[in-house]
């Protein structure tokens, strides 16, 4: 609930107030404002002194009364104000006493700073001594806060922030900075090729490229993120490639909602991929050190994991949200004249109104309150269209183990109704339509029989099927909602009210069920998650003609592509390629309930310059000759394709030592029992 910021579980406490200071001398206007803050701070806790040394009697969930002792026991905050609270210079770590000049070194060893050995340097220095510890540490002078909060260890409660350390500081403001230098081509090669990537409905595409974006939010980080390894492939050197991947998979393992040990190894297995390369940087004379204080706050993310739950629930974007509800609509809700006051009156107005419309839907039977189940705004679903009335056709699913989804769906009515073989053929790019339907009536158990399909046969057409995608513990208790496209391209028109844009077609890349891999007999194979999977390209989702036979699910025409191997060493994504059979596209049509989900192919650049390519985004897929498939797209994907397939491929690589030992050993023993 609170990481949902329209779910209303978080309080507004109060507005810390902003000053320039005028009325101290600029040397002094740092240190007071410093000063301000704490104070601010130590008024708006002090509740907490009581409370927490007596404890004070609240009424628990299950409605007994019980005496609580609460403390400070974590502080979610960007990387500024945690060293202000810190009482520490910005050049230092506000949970470790690192020197500055050793940040950038992985493997020093740290010593957590201690509050009680804090509070009496700043005592000393206070009293006039000239401490060298003081200087070591980095501390500014400063009353803090926390110093008369019980138990409150105010460095342990310093937590990840994914937001600002990982999104926009390491891979944004650090790593796509140095990769880009790193590139033949720098800014302009990066640009064409995010300009020329392959779509996805949940990708956003850069039309102009990333150079000349000047305002970044964190929905345009995590898109670049998605890509952004696919776009160096080929580019650059090997190492560079190296230390951006392990810097990806470290964000996408920091945004698991569970973590065990096994995942735990992996984020920091990623990290110390990222520390064995980055020396590429230094050989390229990109960097000349890698001191810098968010490169070195990452080292504390497993133990702020194990101490204090996953780092996805202490995030800042969801603060940064919360600025739009409790601040900036509360100063548009005022006439900006001694606007903090009625802010606070309008806030207190807003929560007392919604506190009201829960207990009418507790206390009224059938009451529906708007205010409490509007939508969430920050929320990426996409609403149905009202024609979209979607009926189910069953898929048994094995969350968290392989791929699968829980449900595919179309509407009650085809979208197109009595199409022509020609039209599927021309307008959709299915040549072998009519045989491998035919092919596919004589085999497949899932129909009653009736007639062939015939060249005047009329087809009822969707534009799109949607798949559910199972819940999984580490990714959150939600569902995924994939969008399965099969949409032909609309020419321009010209009509009475002006010209109507035309539309390029949508043909979804998706990962396909070939075969059972129930095999009890082989547990590794068991645990692949892409043993049986394949990959095609959606061209028709249509429903079985009545003279054809009856099937309870629509059918798909596929283009398939290669199978999959092993993945590319260095960027570890499988290369995939279009599959063709006697100089044709190999084709089939399969049920709906074949598709697993969709993927996002990312088109091979190699070494080539994306410009002398001049692939489009609309086209690319049918212009490059090969594609990596994208483990980054969502979090769902990189859970299978990076976390479960990693998994597998380490534990092949041991039974297959374990194998090559054993028949060393047989080999052995015979030539002892020969000799």
């Amino acid at each position: 609930m609170r990481r949902k910021p329209t779910a209303r579980a978080t309080v507004l406490v109060a507005y810390i107030p902003v000053s320039k200071l005028e009325c101290f001398s600029k040397q002094r206007r740092s240190q007071e404002g410093h000063q301000l803050f704490h104070e601010c701070m130590r008024i708006v806790l002090a509740p907490l002194v009581a409370a927490g040394k007596k404890g004070v009697d609240m009424v628990c969930a299950d409605g007994y009364v019980r005496t609580v002792h609460p403390i400070l026991a974590a502080y979610v905050a960007d990387y500024p104000e945690q060293c202000l609270v810190a009482c520490c210079k910005e050049n230092s770590c506000p949970k470790c006493t690192v020197s500055p000049k050793m940040r950038g070194d992985f493997r020093v060893q740290t010593v957590l700073r201690d509050p009680e050995k804090t509070l009496h340097l700043i005592s000393e220095k206070a009293a006039g001594t000239n401490l060298q510890e003081f200087k070591e540490q980095q501390l500014r002078l400063v009353d803090p806060f926390w110093k008369d909060l019980p138990h409150c260890d105010i460095f342990d409660c310093f937590t990840p922030d994914l937001l600002h350390q990982l999104h926009k500081g390491v891979f944004k403001d650090h790593v796509v900075n140095w990769a880009t230098q790193a590139v033949n081509g720098g800014d302009d090669e990066i640009d064409e090729r995010f300009r020329s990537m392959s779509l996805h409905p949940d990708l956003r595409h850069f039309k102009k490229g990333i150079s000349l974006t000047t305002q970044w939010t964190g929905n345009e980080f995590k898109n670049m993120e998605k890509v952004f390894l696919g776009v160096l492939a080929g580019a650059t050197d090997p190492q560079v490639i190296l230390a951006v991947r392990g810097v990806l998979d470290f964000i996408y393992y920091a945004h698991f909602e569970a973590h065990t040990d096994e995942s735990l190894a992996k984020l920091d297995a990623a990290w110390l991929l990222f520390h064995e390369n980055k020396e590429v940087f230094e050989d390229l004379e990109i960097r000349e050190h890698f001191n810098i204080s968010k490169l070195h706050n990452v080292k504390h993310y497993v133990d702020s994991i194990r101490s204090h739950g996953t780092a996805d629930g202490y995030n800042t974007e969801g603060s940064e949200r919360l600025h739009i509800d409790l601040a900036k609509m509360g100063y548009l809700a005022s006439n900006r004249k001694e606007y903090i006051k009625q802010m606070t009156i309008w806030l207190r107005r807003q929560e007392a109104v919604h506190r009201f419309a829960i207990y009418l839907q507790w206390a009224v039977p059938g009451y529906v309150a708007d205010i409490v189940n509007r939508p969430d705004e920050d929320s990426d679903d996409e609403l149905e269209d009202p024609e979209d009335l979607l009926m189910a056709t069953d898929a048994n699913s094995l969350s968290g183990e392989r791929l699968e989804a829980t449900s595919h769906l179309v509407a009650k009515r085809p979208a197109l109704t009595g199409v022509p073989l020609m039209s599927i053929v021309n307008d959709f790019g299915a040549v072998d339509f009519l045989r491998h339907l035919n092919e596919f009536i004589r085999s497949s158990p899932l129909i009653t029989l009736g007639s062939l399909a015939t060249t005047t046969t009329t087809y009822s057409l969707y534009k799109r099927a949607v798949l559910t995608l199972p819940a999984i513990q580490e990714l959150g208790p939600k569902t995924i909602r994939d969008v399965v496209h099969a949409v032909k391209a609309l020419p321009q028109k010209v009509t009475t009210q002006g010209i109507k844009k035309g539309s390029a077609a949508r043909f979804s890349m998706v990962l396909i069920r070939t075969k059972s891999v129930a095999t009890p007999t082989n547990l590794l194979i068991d645990r692949d998650p892409l043993a049986g999977v394949g990959i095609g390209e959606v061209r028709v989702i249509f429903k079985l003609p009545e003279q054809c036979g009856t099937c309870h699910s629509p059918l798909v025409y596929i283009h398939w592509m290669k199978p999959l191997r092993d993945p590319v060493p260095n960027i570890h994504m499988h290369e995939v390629s279009f599959s063709s059979h006697n100089h044709r596209q190999r084709a089939s049509v399969i049920p709906l309930c074949d598709v697993l989900q969709t993927c996002h192919l990312i088109p091979v650049f190699g070494r080539a310059s994306a410009m002398s390519l001049h692939w489009t985004a609309e086209t690319v897929l049918h212009e490059a000759a090969s594609f990596y498939l994208n483990p980054y797209l969502r979090h769902y994907d990189f859970f299978f394709l990076r976390y479960k397939l990693g998994i597998y491929l380490e534990e092949a690589q041991r039974l297959e030592a374990a194998r090559q030992e054993a028949e060393k050993a047989r080999e052995r023993k015979k030539r002892r029992r020969i000799k």
